[in-house]
């Protein structure tokens, strides 16, 4: 789960992730679709013909049926990735969104979703930042490293990356051209930010969104 996390987690639109994506007849993946919202808000701004969803929640992934084309309830790393409508190079963009962090091996599944990404679609994901200031000055400070119900240290992460390890994840995964953008919601966290001239990015950023695109061979 992310840093933003609350009650309605599950019925938010990740307007973060989904800003930058081109309005036509694209075919996206939504890997932690929850209950389709973004999906949805895809579909009915003109950025997406086509939503194919994976979502964990039971509950969640019913809400989905209703709002996206096709949705697949499971865990990720132990579901087939065979049904018709994902199809090798069929989409043009692939979002996962707080979902990496989730995952045993972010690494292998991230391989298996680009086979899936159209050669010049781009992935998109959201990760936490371990390096934010509320994580890591407890453990550097006060030998302090408590688990939570939501955010950075939610008990549920398996993985934790900073800026540079979520980079070269994508990097390491043979995509390109990549981007990596701060989500700052906090006030003071802006404040310190914009007063540092940015020096103090890796600290003051709860998650980051990044970007890469398939390269065309």
């Amino acid at each position: 789960m992310s840093e933003i996390m609350d009650d309605n987690y599950y019925q938010h639109i990740r307007h973060d992730l989904i800003h930058g994506i081109s309005k036509g007849s694209n075919r996206i993946l939504e890997v932690g679709c929850a209950e389709g919202a973004t999906g949805l808000a895809l579909k009915q701004s003109g950025q997406a013909l086509e939503v194919v969803g994976i979502e964990l929640v039971a509950e969640a992934a019913r809400v989905a049926e209703s709002r996206l084309d096709h949705v697949i309830h499971g865990d990720l790393e132990s579901m087939s990735l065979d049904e018709p409508f994902l199809a090798p190079e069929s989409f043009d963009y692939i979002i996962c969104g707080d979902v990496l962090e989730h995952l045993k091996d972010p690494w292998s599944q991230l391989d298996r979703l680009l086979k899936l990404l159209k050669p010049g679609g781009a992935f998109i994901c959201s990760l936490p930042n371990v390096r934010y200031y509320n994580v890591s000055f407890p453990l550097v400070f006060g030998d302090d490293w408590t688990y939570t119900n939501a955010g950075i240290l939610d008990s549920t992460h398996l993985r934790f990356f900073t800026r540079s390890t979520g980079l070269r994840m994508l990097e390491s995964a043979g995509l390109s051209n990549l981007l990596c953008t701060p989500l700052i919601h906090k006030r003071r966290d802006k404040v310190l930010k914009k007063g540092s001239f940015g020096l103090l990015s890796g600290l003051v950023t709860p998650q980051w969104i990044l970007k890469g695109i398939k390269p065309i061979v």
